[in-house]
């Protein structure tokens, strides 16, 4: 049997998930999360926990310290290692191909060496391929639409 299609999550959508000032996309990132978690086929790199620690740090500082470092250490196990030179190479030939924004360019390399199918973000062109990755925007399409298949 073939499992879930690999989905890598750019951090837009970790911090919706969180973000009580956007309601809809609240709903909707808390709802591919929730897919991803069932199916086990969420993926991170280093980048992403970093980018949504800063994000946590800066937005949620009522919060002691402590527990936001536990609730992104807790993402660790979904992939946690930093950008390898491979990575690096691919991420200029998505630049050259795209002209992407840079961590935009390591986000899209990392999901394709994790042999991600889906790249979940709100910013890059939806349906637009990077090699074998496909570009997904999680406010137009729903979870089943993908990850049932």
């Amino acid at each position: 049997m073939i499992g879930p299609a690999e989905v890598f999550v750019d951090t837009n959508v970790l911090i919706y998930a969180r973000d009580a000032r956007e309601a809809d996309k609240r709903g909707q990132a808390r709802t591919w999360l929730q897919a991803m978690a069932e199916r086990e086929c969420m993926r991170l790199n280093l980048q992403v926990v970093n980018e949504l620690t800063r994000w946590l740090l800066v937005n949620e500082r009522s919060r002691p310290v402590a527990e936001i470092r536990n609730e992104v250490e807790g993402l660790h196990y979904r992939g946690d290692r930093g950008t390898t030179a491979d990575e690096t190479d691919l991420a200029w030939a998505i630049r050259a191909e795209r002209g992407f924004q840079w961590f935009d360019c390591l986000l899209l390399a990392a999901a394709d060496r994790l042999g991600c199918r889906y790249f979940l973000t709100e910013d890059l062109t939806a349906g637009m391929r990077c090699g074998s990755v496909t570009i997904v925007d999680p406010f137009r399409t729903l979870p089943s639409a993908l990850l049932n298949r």
